[in-house]
């Protein structure tokens, strides 16, 4: 096969369906059969219930623990999961997150004992030949495991698995094999950093606790040490906190399962090679049997005793060669298809091992060359994939969830949100939410994946170099196959120690080599480095403007990999993620919810003055979270609306990439977030959706200018039309331009500088839309802006007439769950500004969540209307029987609006709109 520069083209993945289950079975979006049934040794499950655990004494033997003895003392635990969950769920303690503060709820001498895991299963009675195995996918820090008294071995490092055969000892067990896992502390840990909120910093006013010595573990959840974005997690996250398995295969066991494709320049052809890993027990003779998109193939081999390998390719096999393959597609550009490979060893007509392989296929160019400040060619990072440019509009996951709390649906959940809202890529920060089903998600959905390692300049290295790049190691092995994986980065914001840097370069070139591989977050230092990117924020809240200056295409860098800004959840997460105590007194509740980031804006205290300053007093918790919402949109929609309005033929620097710090809530918080930790989509999430929508007419908050922004493959042609209108909501002016957008480009197809300066009122609102050239309107976008003649910030919104609403629900249910369709029309004179839509359950009040919406926070001039659906799956449906819709906003005249329900209740949120209260309460 022909070697590409590893640093430049990409093609190919897969993903290993079920996470190591074997045999054939159905998933979305995918293509192929599996080889017809056969006598087969190959078998397993999870170990995923009558766990029990308690602390590790010191005075409790393995030997004892794996076996059928009664031992007193043990609890109940969640496996997958953390001593602190299973601790929550046996109601020793409350959920910490809502409505407490972290540290001061939970004891952090939790961090500082090993812990024993114990569980009894069944297993089966094995035949002659065949071999039993035991996974664990993830063990928080160290692991080691007892079977039926014997001692398997240990593992190092959170991030990396244990496969133990255990024939010997099953083949002498009665049918129920006992299991105990001890799981040791980490070597290194600080005391707990404390939230202040008059401190106006994060807890301790730095990352990673006191010293940062948690780094000095190696591969581990090191942000639970404390964070701007997490508190002190008081176990650490210690635990087994991903699943264990056991599985049964015949003499020659698959090992591990390679897939890798090389799609043509003009993407007709592909050519698929697969390569197995055996391990057996014997020398014999085999049969590798498969399919692959309805054609089946198989091939005898020689497997030796010991490890091995086979390659097979397009070469040996006429069926690994594809003819107009159908392309895997990041979200927004086509469909992320994927292909099933099914594959079999076997001898004497009896299965010995099988797998099950989803994979896409695709090329992927990595770099542009650009000529940098210094005057010298840089090939910088901008990302083609399947011929096509692609603007990087994605979003950092710090943890997925604070105390790995994270079901399958849940995290799909996650993932589902980001496909959503439009993004395009996840970067997985530290990969600290490196598992199965998140890669297999993002490749569901579209979603390409930055894919960090352990390491970050919070603290000081890893000691223990060989563990860490063990570590990489298999998650490179283990995740390599994705399609959704862009690239592999040693860690963040800063280089590596060298060995780990040598390490890593080493292990991509080995074992993943048609990917690139990144020093760090900050830049690269590999032998044909790739330049272009940096983080660096801001962090904090700053006008629209700003990000339009440092996105006009003028600065260098221009890939920017965090950028971020506070983030206020809805008045309902509010309450409660605080005491109500707290409710409307800052204070270090608020503090622990993060609320002083990472002490940009002067902190949570600085930050609300800023919101008062530019949206007037805020008089109690209610007028916070409205106002908060429209700080939240401004502001984060720039953040991605200014790379958009600035990319490709700006230069000298054009925008090819913007990550947003940070898109998912590790816990519930004030900041660095789209949604809240219970997933609900507050106008943050709808700032995003709507400024990363593939065609997009952008107003430059620096300018003025009108910009249309095509990031597809077609171009577009039609006509702008720009309507200026007063405070008052009357029309000011009206204005239309000619639109002529290439492919994967912008155009300024005009400005409206001078039109806002005649506008009579000191707040502008302007809304535009781009039309085809027969009239049919292809997007829409609504903007409030300071009259540049005048401008005094947004208090006078106060000042602006309520609005005149008509809602209409109604609710249709069927097999596959339900839709609520919600028609909003503004019937009156004045703007309907953020109007927000919440689906509830009738008979308890609660939101219900997560909610798909395909709008919301809508922006509605007099007489416009547009319909939102709103999508609940079956479950959902079932759970909540009685629907309603609740909609606030920031002025409604209930009295002159009109509510209708057709199967659904529909309300005013009244509780949000009640924000002008007699006398002002916040903060006093």
């Amino acid at each position: 096969m022909t070697q590409v520069n590893r640093r430049r083209f990409l093609s190919g993945g897969m993903a290993v369906a079920g996470g190591g289950v074997l045999g054939a079975f159905g998933l979305s979006g995918t293509a192929g059969a599996a080889p017809d049934a056969r006598p087969s040794q190959a078998s397993g499950g999870e170990i995923g219930s009558g766990w029990t655990f308690a602390a590790a004494d010191g005075t409790t033997a393995g030997s004892a623990l794996s076996s059928a003895q009664n031992i007193a003392g043990l609890k109940p635990a969640i496996v997958p999961g953390t001593p602190l969950t299973s601790m929550i769920a046996n109601g020793e303690y409350p959920d910490p997150l809502y409505g407490h503060i972290v540290t001061d709820t939970v004891p952090d001498t939790l961090k500082d004992t090993a812990y024993w895991y114990r569980v009894a299963f069944r297993v089966p009675k094995l035949v002659p030949g065949q071999r039993f195995w035991l996974q664990f996918d993830g063990i928080n820090y160290l692991g080691t495991v007892w079977l039926n008294g014997v001692k398997l071995g240990t593992v190092e490092g959170a991030f990396k698995r244990a496969v133990f055969e255990a024939t010997d000892i099953i083949a002498k067990s009665t049918g129920t094999a006992w299991l105990a896992v001890l799981v040791g502390k980490l070597d290194y840990t600080d005391p707990p950093a404390l939230p202040s909120y008059t401190s106006g910093v994060t807890r301790g006013g730095r990352n990673g606790g006191p010293t940062g010595i948690t780094l000095k573990n190696g591969p581990t959840f090191f942000c639970t040490a404390g964070w701007d974005w997490l508190p002190t997690i008081p176990d650490r996250d210690l635990g087994i906190w991903q699943p264990v398995t056991w599985r049964t295969t015949g003499p020659v066991r698959l090992a591990d399962v390679q897939v890798t494709s090389t799609l043509s320049q003009d993407l007709h052809t592909a050519d698929i090679a697969v390569e197995l890993a055996l391990d057996s027990a014997g020398a014999k003779s085999a049969v590798v049997k498969g399919s692959l998109a309805g054609r089946e193939f198989r091939r005898t081999v020689d497997v030796p005793a010991g490890a091995s390998s086979i390659t097979l390719t397009s070469k040996d096999l006429a069926c690994l060669r594809l003819n107009q393959p159908k392309l895997w597609w990041p979200n927004g550009y086509g469909d992320p298809y994927r292909y099933r490979l099914a594959v079999s060893i076997e001898s004497g007509g009896q299965v010995h091992d099988e797998r099950t392989v989803d994979f896409g296929i695709r090329r992927i160019e990595y770099t542009t060359p650009m000529r940098s400040p210094s005057g010298a060619v840089a090939n910088c990072l901008a990302i083609t994939v399947n011929n096509q440019p692609i603007l990087v509009m994605g979003g950092n996951w710090g943890l997925d969830e604070a105390l790995k709390r994270i079901p399958g649906e849940r995290l799909r959940a996650q993932v589902r949100l980001h496909r959503d809202a439009n993004l395009n890529l996840i970067r997985n920060w530290n990969g600290q939410s490196s598992t199965e089903e998140f890669f297999a998600a993002c490749d569901e959905y579209g979603i390409l994946v930055w894919q960090d390692f352990f390491c970050s300049t919070e603290g000081p290295p890893a000691e223990n170099t060989v563990r860490d790049l063990a570590n990489i190691r298999d998650c490179i092995v283990r995740f390599r196959n994705h399609p959704s994986i862009l690239l592999w980065c040693g860690g963040n914001e800063g280089p590596p120690p060298q060995p780990l840097i040598d390490g890593l370069d080493a292990l991509v070139a080995d074992l993943d080599p048609q990917r690139v591989a990144l020093t760090s977050s900050a830049g690269d230092t590999g032998a044909n480095p790739i330049d272009g990117y940096r983080s660096g924020g801001p962090y904090h809240w700053v006008p629209p403007a700003k990000h339009f200056s440092l996105n006009d295409g003028t600065q260098w860098p221009p890939f920017h990999n965090e950028v971020g800004s506070y983030s206020i959840p809805t008045l309902e997460f509010l309450r409660k993620m605080l005491p109500e105590s707290s409710w409307e007194h800052p204070d270090d509740f608020w503090a622990d919810r993060d609320v002083n980031g990472n002490g940009g804006n002067g902190g949570g205290a600085g930050y609300l003055r800023l919101t008062a300053e530019r949206y007037g007093e805020v008089r109690n918790l209610p007028d916070f979270a409205r106002k908060s919402q429209l700080m939240n949109y401004e502001c984060i929609k720039a953040i991605y609306e200014a790379p958009v309005a600035n990319m490709r033929s700006a230069g000298p620097y054009p925008r090819t990439g913007v990550i947003m710090w940070m898109t998912n809530p590790a816990q519930p918080s004030f900041v660095w977030q789209m949604y809240s930790h219970d997933l609900e989509a507050h106008s943050s999430y709808y700032a995003v959706q709507h400024a990363c929508r593939r065609i997009n007419v952008v107003l430059d908050a620096k300018s003025f200018d009108v910009v249309v922004a095509n990031h597809g493959r077609s171009a577009v042609r039609g006509r702008v039309e720009v309507t200026l209108y007063g405070l008052d909501g009357v029309e000011v002016s009206r204005d239309s331009f000619e639109a002529d957008a290439g492919t994967s480009d912008r155009t300024v197809v005009g400005s409206i500088a001078s039109r806002l300066k005649d506008v009579p009122s000191e707040i502008v609102f302007v809304r535009m839309v781009l039309k085809d050239s027969r009239g049919s309107e292809i997007v829409r976008n609504f903007y409030w802006a300071e009259n540049p003649a005048r401008a005094a910030g947004f208090a006078g919104l106060d000042e602006m007439p309520a609005a005149a609403v008509s809602v209409i629900a109604g609710v249709s249910r069927g097999p596959d769950g339900a839709e609520v369709a919600v028609d909003v029309r503004n019937v009156g004179e004045s703007m309907a500004l953020m109007v927000h839509l919440q689906v509830y359950d009738v008979r308890t009040g609660e939101r219900v969540l997560p909610a798909t919406f395909s709008d919301n926070y809508l922006n509605l001039v007099a007489g416009e209307a547009t319909t939102v659906r709103v999508e609940l799956d079956s479950e959902q449906a079932r759970q909540h029987p009685k629907l309603g819709v609740r909609i606030d906003g920031w002025k409604i005249d209930q009295r002159a609006s009109r509510l209708r329900g057709r199967g659904a209740a529909v309300t005013f949120n009244n509780q949000a709109l009640d924000t002008h209260p007699a006398v002002p309460t916040f903060g006093r």
